[in-house]
């Protein structure tokens, strides 16, 4: 069985590493980590992960729970802020 694909988007690099690095210890893949939420919903549409980690301040215009909607909405990929 294939390990679920985790999309990360968190604009703290110190933060998205470290979360990177615990959810591979459990055996989960990272899909792409993102700072941005046009990055988010673009990788989202690219990569099809399993499940969309996401902050709720993101730098740039989109802000996470913006982002998270639109991913849900159109790929129907759940999001856990």
């Amino acid at each position: 069985m294939n390990p679920a694909q985790i999309l990360i988007a968190e604009d703290d690099g110190v933060v998205a590493t470290h979360l990177s690095q615990v959810l591979q210890d459990m055996g989960y893949r990272i899909a792409a980590m993102v700072a941005t939420g046009e990055d988010a919903v673009t990788q989202a549409g690219h990569l099809r992960p399993d499940l969309a980690l996401m902050d709720i301040r993101l730098r740039g215009g989109m802000n996470g729970i913006e982002a998270a909607r639109e991913i849900h909405r159109e790929l129907d990929i759940p999001v856990v802020y």
